[in-house]
């Protein structure tokens, strides 16, 4: 026994079990308990490294020789071929599949992309894709002539339900919707850009202010008169000196307007669908976006809530916005800060010239909200 030869004990010790033979040919589909126990056995023979050596050693073999080594490499390197087959087909069983209706992250712009490709008319893509739209706030003035304070009522206020050219309030002032209120642009009701904007990230910043007096009032206090269309709410008016503004309003060392701040402490901002206004069913989709104090503002520097320092909010993929309603899946967008509770802000009223203060009637605060994103825009044929 001990001058036979090493294959053929190994041959032999194979056909009883004892042993594994190795094979170089690709699996040929067993069942998937059996691969797992031929997996399992070969795992704990590489392990150890003796298999064959020990079948070997019982067969009276102490030593062998250097083609009998050879061929006992052989051997091995072809085991390992089928331990490693084994290990990656355990290692993809093991891995979960996604299931087949599952949208897969960041889609949005493919799923624009396709869209758009099928409709076989030209368009164009822009990345740098940006709207903004400006809400207004109006805070009432209540108490007196010596003890105020302004009332931020709780509420939503509603950005990108105006268009250039639609008519819009400045503190009960009719006026109409110019570019420094919104870039959307409708030129007629019934005629859009076709333009479908996947919105990416959100910015804001303050808009301006503005205050109303009593006309009647005004009229009474000597050399106000040309100053009359910025008292009655129908100009926009920067007043850190407090001449025509209560001086609480902005901070004595930095100018920061804190009315501004304190709206942005409290309120939220939210994303709206809502097919009613477009003839469709009376669905609507309201999603929260975040706290109005995570949208970085963009005259803050040094606020910011992503990792490479961008002062930009992301937001969900996926949340379209198009100027045309009408061929929208999800109806007319807008969106909306939402003041919970009311806000309550101490002020002095101020002498304007009579010799005695003057408390406003209300004082208007312009929030600017900013779409960031990718723009799908229908482009005629040349």
């Amino acid at each position: 026994m001990a001058t036979s030869n090493v294959m053929d004990i190994l041959a032999s010790t194979d056909a009883e079990g004892e042993t594994a033979a190795p094979d170089d040919e690709e699996d040929t589909g067993a069942p998937e308990d059996e691969e797992e126990e031929t997996a399992s056995a070969e795992l704990e023979a590489e392990d150890a490294d003796t298999g064959d050596i020990n079948a070997l050693r019982k067969r009276g073999r102490t030593s062998i020789t250097l083609d009998e080594a050879r061929q006992l490499q052989a051997r091995a390197r072809a085991r390992g071929k089928i331990v490693e087959r084994r290990k990656a087909k355990v290692k993809a069983k093991a891995r979960p599949r996604m299931p087949a209706n599952m949208v897969p992250p960041n889609s949005g712009a493919r799923q624009i992309l396709e869209r758009w490709s099928a409709r076989k008319d030209p368009f164009a893509v822009r990345q740098d894709g940006h709207y903004y739209s400006i809400t207004e706030i109006p805070c009432k003035c209540l108490g007196t002539t010596t003890r105020a304070w302004l009332h931020i009522p709780a509420g939503e206020y509603k950005l990108f339900d105006r268009a250039v050219g639609d008519e819009v309030k400045f503190l009960g002032n009719t006026a109409t919707a110019t570019t420094n209120w919104t870039n959307l642009q409708r030129p007629s009701k019934n005629t859009y850009n076709e333009q479908e904007f996947l919105i990416q990230s959100i910015t804001m910043q303050e808009a301006g202010l503005r205050v109303r007096y009593d006309s009647g009032e005004i009229e009474k206090i000597a050399g106000l008169s040309e100053a009359k269309a910025v008292l009655t709410g129908q100009s926009w008016l920067w007043d850190d000196a407090g001449m025509f503004l209560p001086k609480e309003i902005f901070h004595d060392t930095t100018g920061e307007n804190l009315l501004y701040r304190s709206v942005r402490r409290s309120a939220v901002v939210y994303f709206h669908w809502d097919k009613t206004r477009t003839g469709g069913n009376a669905n609507t989709r309201k999603i929260l976006i975040d706290h109005l104090r995570n949208v970085p503002d963009t005259k803050v520097r040094t606020l910011s809530r992503t990792s490479g320092g961008a002062p930009v909010l992301p937001v969900p993929d996926g949340y379209i916005f198009t100027d045309n309603p009408e061929r929208s899946e999800h109806g007319a967008f807008s969106a909306i800060v939402h003041i919970p509770e009311d806000i309550v802000f101490p002020v002095k009223p101020i002498d304007l010239g009579a010799g005695t203060p003057t408390k406003p009637l209300e004082v208007g605060l312009y929030l600017q909200l900013s779409l960031n994103g990718i723009a799908f825009e229908a482009k005629p044929s040349s």
